[in-house]
């Protein structure tokens, strides 16, 4: 019998350094086609609208932060999937990403949990951590309130963390 959650696996938005794409408010309007939301994003970083669309860091279409990204470089030329599998894990550079930005303030569970447990049932916790409480809805980082049913918080990630997310001025 299949766990309907395993189905759901997407390693393309299994992040190499931990994250989860699907969180992702570029992943999440590019899904949503939410020209809306991209247009805003683009405008802030001073973008073409195109090159802020993403699918996910094992991907083919990658926002401009994502095709530059140190990590997915650095993975390939060692070849290892996840940050955790280095020798050099955690490196400077994975520190310095990590407090940067507070989404993310998990980074280093993530990565020690994909190396524990694999990265299939860590997707799996992962999903649900950042998914509504009640009505299930995958929502963003920076989603407080629930995308599709107005719970506040939008997930245990937010109620987690919501201190240190609202301290980031978007």
């Amino acid at each position: 019998m299949h766990n309907m959650k395993y189905e759901l696996l997407d390693k393309q938005t299994a992040a190499v350094c931990g994250l989860l794409c699907k969180s992702c408010t570029v992943y999440i309007a590019t899904k949503e086609n939410n020209t809306g939301v991209l247009n805003r994003i683009a405008e802030g970083l001073k973008l073409p609208a195109e090159q802020v669309q993403c699918n996910g860091c094992r991907s083919d279409v990658l926002s401009a932060h994502c095709k530059t990204c140190y990590f997915r470089e650095c993975s390939k030329n060692k070849e290892i999937e996840f940050c955790s599998e280095c020798n050099d894990y955690p490196c400077s550079e994975l520190k310095e990403f990590q407090v940067k930005m507070p989404h993310r303030v998990e980074l280093f569970q993530s990565l020690d949990r994909i190396k524990e447990v694999d990265w299939e049932k860590w997707y799996v916790e992962a999903v649900a951590r950042h998914s509504c409480t009640k009505c299930n809805k995958l929502n963003g980082w920076y989603n407080y309130i629930c995308s599709s049913c107005g719970n506040t918080p939008s997930s245990s990630f937010v109620a987690d963390n919501i201190e240190k997310l609202k301290s980031y001025k978007k």
